[in-house]
């Protein structure tokens, strides 16, 4: 993962009221989850803020609505996952299947991606 100027971490969800919505929709009546969200919002939110200040790499985050056409297509159905930019492209960081190994959990999330960032 060569020269990653920037991370950024994708929901599996719309962004917007809507998607919101949406989100919690689905999460009740399907059983549909992003375990991204798990991480970074709800019981989690406080650890997470205090995790991210420790990553050596600034973290953005976004909706899948609000992803450029050049993210869109790297990210498409792989989502929710982390990518970290570089001077030629993007690079995956974290897998779908990664992040839910974390199970919501915010320091496991955390040493996830600096072993990933680690071992560049």
């Amino acid at each position: 993962m060569p020269g990653i100027t920037k991370l950024i971490g994708i929901y599996d969800a719309d962004g917007g009221i809507f998607g919101e919505i949406k989100y919690f929709a689905g999460k009740i009546f399907s059983n549909k989850h992003c375990s991204l969200c798990d991480i970074t919002h709800g019981n989690s939110k406080k650890e997470w803020a205090k995790c991210e200040k420790r990553l050596p790499i600034a973290i953005d985050f976004i909706h899948l609505n609000e992803r450029n056409s050049a993210i869109e297509k790297y990210t498409r159905g792989v989502t929710p996952c982390v990518i970290g930019k570089t001077a030629t492209g993007y690079v995956t960081v974290v897998t779908k299947s990664e992040m839910n190994e974390c199970e919501g959990n915010a320091q496991k999330f955390e040493a996830l991606i600096k072993e990933k960032l680690q071992n560049q």
